[in-house]
């Protein structure tokens, strides 16, 4: 009997317990749960409420912790205090000591305010903030992405507003601190502490150098639509200029992308004199885009017809269009190929339409660089002939090449290779047995001002160009696997020779000896121009660029390869060996160097490579090139050296002395306390260091802080015709601040030596 009475007092028990817990609760209309006030003690007292000890508010997806809560039920009204935390979701939204909430009418009263950014951990305090449906006006507020306690950085502001919906944060009058000394000053940043794609201003990049003073990059982005988007950069550089950056990127309904970007800076009056630099405007432009399946997508094709187009196209007047990306983007290379080409095809057929655009910024400018617009071509697939042993393929290409100075041609080829493939041993061998036919035929144009040798007998408009070889394979592939290795053996011997040329007009064999002849003969009185026995050309015809010269009749290549495999496919080991020999070289028949590439990987995250060519004929090594990777971890490491020999029969052994001779070096480790990176490049015949750097970058969390000493070769475009790429040795000490998750910045002093 005793134990039914225990029981019952149990259940009253849970039952008054629960009574205390659960204060206040309200439903829909659909009987959903829509508020309720929980704790472990409650009081009521009229039409007041009060809610200690863990007290818990829940109100559709947001749920608020307090020490206490005392609601009226009239007003509909909520006082929470001690240690207040709102959450929605798994991100909190709000902390704080004291929050009025009226929930007829979304509005709060908070005091004093902190909240923070689930994702990126950027948080806000300040002395008060009001608020209404989410947007939060602050004043004197405090910001940082470090640790609350003791925030390595931090920003103050003497107003704000956060927008707790889309993230983004609005300050006035912002001060960045480092510890307690202020480092920049801005009138107002506007910033983005979410990964959504939404409009407003990006983080800043921001740096100073003593060449070009304080440099500020402002994006602002403009996404209205979730197909496209855009970013405008405004750029100032104190002592250089003005400039502003776009970048636009859509993507349409066939999921197909199209960027474009437009670039332009101008220098000031006095930097454009003090560095004789060829352009004050520097501009340019560049689109991509690419599409598969065009004519399904655009024009309801309903076979299954393989096409597609693909543009890259560039142009640029300055190499500084490149720097003008970022704070300072580094330039490897002054020319590019703009290319874009259109193909349709089949199991059997290819055509295609296609077009080359050449930028060369080493030159004064491109009026005399060749360009291909556009190309046309149409290959057939190889198929049998007749027989499954006796294949044809066609190639027929042609080439509208242009320039605005100096001559043009228009080229028709066509190359037919037919012959016969098949094994024997068993498939050990494979024999191939082809003769090539090849024909060209090539008119120039615009050739009022060029020199085009005068031959009686001969054209000076066109040329044609006929020949026919034949070419011997001999090929075997053997495999054979050891354990866990798998080794492999490719041999091959291919003999091919001209048995039949022909060539007359523009390709004459006394149009490749004169046409040399006034190349070498000339006189220049203008960097561009040519002064030939008295008369001035803008161009030399030049047939050796476009076919070569009594091609050689007989060749000989003997290659053999081998890989060596280990567990899951890994490649440990590749080598392979090439030479070349002319049967009709009246000086040599080894001329040609031996071809010699390796590459193993003898430890995990070790890979070395190299190639190597031998002159047999000068008893020297050609060129050398070895390259060694590592990565381990956090280390990566590399070196590499580079040897190539400038041979001349006339010098002394055969060898000119100026040959290129390089090696480079580089490193990067983070050691746990810091992270350490270095590279430098030596030219080892001058005994000259060309470009080093070494950089030393801790990072603590919320802030990351580095040190790097640079010395760089920094081309510049000048306005002098005789020396229209200036080389300036480039040093300078950077200091990179990280501001996380805000902004990068550096301060850079340069000190540029000719």
């Amino acid at each position: 009997m005793r134990w039914w009475l225990f029981l019952l007092g149990w259940l009253f028990a849970i039952v008054a317990q629960a009574k205390q817990q659960i204060a206040v609760q309200k439903f829909d209309k659909k009987n959903h749960k829509i508020f309720e006030l929980l704790a472990d003690r409650v009081d009521a007292q009229n039409h007041i409420v009060t809610a200690s000890g863990h007290a818990i508010l829940l109100n559709y997806d947001v749920y608020i912790l307090a020490d206490k809560a005392i609601y009226d039920t009239q007003k509909k009204e909520a006082i929470l205090e001690g240690h207040v935390k709102i959450y929605r979701g798994e991100g909190l939204l709000v902390r704080a000591e004291h929050i009025k909430v009226k929930l007829n009418e979304k509005y709060e009263l908070i005091f004093p305010f902190y909240v923070q950014d689930s994702v990126s951990g950027m948080w806000i305090s300040a002395d008060i903030a009001h608020a209404k449906q989410n947007q939060y006006y602050i004043k004197n507020l405090t910001a940082s992405g470090c640790s609350i306690d003791n925030p390595i950085w931090h920003v103050n502001a003497t107003s704000g507003r956060f927008n707790a919906d889309k993230s983004h944060l609005s300050l006035w009058n912002p001060k960045i601190y480092l510890g307690n000394i202020p480092i920049l000053y801005l009138p107002y940043v506007f910033t983005s502490t979410s990964t959504k794609r939404s409009s407003g201003l990006l983080y800043p990049e921001f740096g100073t150098s003593n060449l070009a003073g304080f440099i500020y990059l402002q994006p602002l982005y403009i996404a209205p639509r979730d197909s496209w988007d855009m970013t405008l950069t405004p750029q100032i550089r104190s002592k250089r200029g003005l400039g502003l950056n776009f970048d636009f990127r859509m993507i349409n309904s066939h999921q197909d992308k199209f960027i474009f970007n437009m670039r332009y800076f101008r220098n000031y009056n006095h930097y454009t004199e003090l560095y004789h630099l060829r352009n004050q405007n520097v501009f340019g432009f560049e689109t991509l885009s690419a599409s598969r399946q065009a004519f399904q997508k655009y024009f309801g094709l309903k076979s299954k017809l393989d096409n597609a187009y693909y543009l890259d196209f560039l142009y640029m007047n300055d190499l500084d269009y490149v720097r003008f990306e970022k704070v300072n983007q580094r330039i490897t290379d002054a020319t590019h190929m703009s290319r874009g080409n259109y193909y349709i095809q089949t199991n059997n057929h290819y055509y295609g339409l296609n077009l080359k655009y050449f930028l060369n910024l080493n030159k004064i400018n491109n009026d005399r660089t060749f360009q291909s617009l556009p190309s046309l071509q149409y290959h057939k697939y190889l198929a049998p002939l007749g027989w499954k042993h006796l294949l044809y393929s066609l190639d027929y290409q042609f080439h509208d090449i242009v320039r605005e100075v100096g001559y043009g041609y228009v080229q028709n080829t066509i190359q037919i290779p037919l012959g016969m493939q098949f094994s024997l041993f068993k498939k050990y061998l494979s024999v191939g047995l082809w003769n090539n036919i090849n024909l060209s035929n090539v008119v120039i144009g615009n050739t009022k001002n060029s020199y085009v040798p005068n031959i009686p007998g001969v054209s000076k408009v066109y040329g044609n160009y006929f020949s026919s070889a034949y070419t011997l394979y001999l090929n075997t592939d053997l495999a054979r696997e050891y354990n866990k290795l798998l080794h492999t053996v490719q041999l091959e011997a291919v003999l091919q020779g001209t048995y039949y040329n022909f060539a007359n007009g523009l390709f004459n064999d006394q149009m490749y000896v004169l046409s040399a002849q006034a190349r070498n003969d000339f006189t220049s009185n203008t960097l561009s121009d040519y002064d030939y026995r008295g008369q001035i050309y803008d161009s030399v015809w030049n047939p050796s660029a476009i076919i070569e010269r009594n091609p050689s009749s007989r060749q000989l290549s003997l290659n053999l390869t081998q890989y060596l495999y280990g567990i899951n496919g890994q490649e440990l080991f590749y080598w392979r060996i090439a030479q070349s020999m002319d049967f009709d070289d009246k000086i040599s028949l080894l001329r040609m160097p031996m071809e010699t590439k390796l590459g193993f990987s003898p430890l995990k995250g070790l890979n070395i490579y190299g190639t190597l060519f031998y002159s047999w004929y000068y008893n020297s090594l050609d060129e050398v090139s070895i390259n060694a990777n590592y990565n381990y971890k956090f280390l990566v490491a590399n070196i590499s050296y580079y040897l190539k020999s400038n041979f001349n029969d006339n010098g002394i052994n055969k060898i000119v002395e100026n040959n290129s001779n390089y090696l480079k070096a580089g490193f990067s480790n983070d050691f746990r306390w810091f992270s350490l990176t270095g590279s430098i490049g030596y030219d080892i015949s001058k005994n000259v260091i060309l470009n080093w750097d070494v950089g030393i970058f801790k990072k603590i969390r919320c802030f990351g802080i580095g040190l790097k000493f640079v010395n760089r070769r920094r081309p510049v475009l000048t306005d002098n015709p005789n020396d229209p790429l200036k080389i300036y040795e480039n040093s300078y000490i950077k200091l990179e601040l990280d501001f996380s998750p805000i902004t990068k910045t550096n301060l850079t002093y340069r000190r540029l030596k000719q």
